[in-house]
């Protein structure tokens, strides 16, 4: 058995500890912490070979799921700046992504290749947050929770949307499919900053915008995903996958609209662990899991075949 078997196994044995110790309770925080490390110990690894690595990052994959185990480790703790150590390798190695990302940006390159780029440097600043949260250190005086919930929104809509709008926008060029990388794009961190003037009183108007924008992206690639899930020639499992993740992304994406324009209309938002159980889940199990599956057993079939 080589390393990296041994440390993907070891990983998932460390998700179902997490599972296992952790207050299954879906509306207490433990949900977000599981919902969290599903990305770096499963959905992550399960995207390497979706997308062509350049050959100077083969060797930060592999190093990539030790320092993820690191990272659920580090939640067996509570919060210090000692528990923030086990943090730290999952931030550097997530930085080092991002600058070898950062450094094969182009002003030529297409919209799909700027979003496979984006979601290898998004979970960057999610790892930044996890850091602060596991030091126990409130940036811009934000709650704990806010902090660990920012670390969520970039290990997921910073890293699954991007990268199968990315695939979809390589595998079938569109004005459609391109809008969906550009809306992602720009959403992502849109909503990111209307959360943060939210905090401070301030331009009220940014979060419902950016969560309008990401929303219309996030759609696009659902309608994508169940285009895709009724193509002549696929296998019935690829459709199965591909329609159920397309099916809950407009779930998950509809919870997110109203949640952003709850200050319009308080009657369509639910309550914050609602959110985080219905919307993170759909988002983690039902889009991200599916969708990399989906594509996986595609590409794998393709290359059989």
């Amino acid at each position: 058995m080589n390393l990296e078997l041994s440390l993907k196994i070891l990983g998932a044995a460390l998700w179902l500890v997490l599972v296992a110790c952790l207050q299954l309770d879906m509306e207490s925080e433990s949900w977000i912490v599981l919902l969290l490390m599903f990305s770096p110990l499963f959905l992550i690894p399960l995207s390497r070979r979706l997308v062509e690595s350049p050959i100077d990052a083969r060797r930060l994959e592999r190093s990539s799921m030790a320092a993820a185990i690191l990272l659920g480790l580090s939640f067996c703790w509570m919060p210090a700046p000692s528990t923030a150590v086990l943090a730290l390798p999952w931030l550097i190695i997530r930085l080092l992504f991002a600058w070898q990302a950062l450094s094969k940006a182009r002003p030529e390159l297409e919209i799909a290749q700027i979003s496979l780029l984006a979601a290898r440097c998004f979970p960057a600043i999610g790892a930044l947050w996890l850091v602060a949260n596991r030091a126990n250190w409130t940036p811009f005086g934000f709650d704990p929770l806010i902090v660990l919930l920012t670390g969520a929104h970039f290990h997921h809509a910073g890293f699954t949307l991007p990268l199968i709008a990315g695939m979809h926008a390589q595998k079938c060029p569109s004005c459609w499919t391109r809008f969906s990388c550009l809306a992602i794009l720009i959403g992502v961190p849109i909503v990111a900053m209307g959360i943060t003037c939210t905090h401070f009183g301030i331009l009220a108007f940014v979060e419902p915008f950016g969560v309008t924008i990401l929303v219309l992206g996030a759609l696009g690639v659902a309608c994508s995903q169940l285009r895709l899930s009724i193509q002549v020639g696929l296998h019935w499992s690829h459709r199965f996958l591909h329609a159920i993740s397309g099916l809950a992304l407009i779930c998950s994406m509809t919870l997110a609209l109203g949640f952003g324009l709850r200050h319009l209309w308080p009657w369509a938002a639910l309550s914050m662990p609602q959110m985080w159980t219905l919307h993170g889940s759909l988002n983690v199990f039902g889009f991200g899991l599916c969708s990399l599956l989906g594509w996986r057993l595609m590409e794998h079939r393709r290359t059989l075949s």
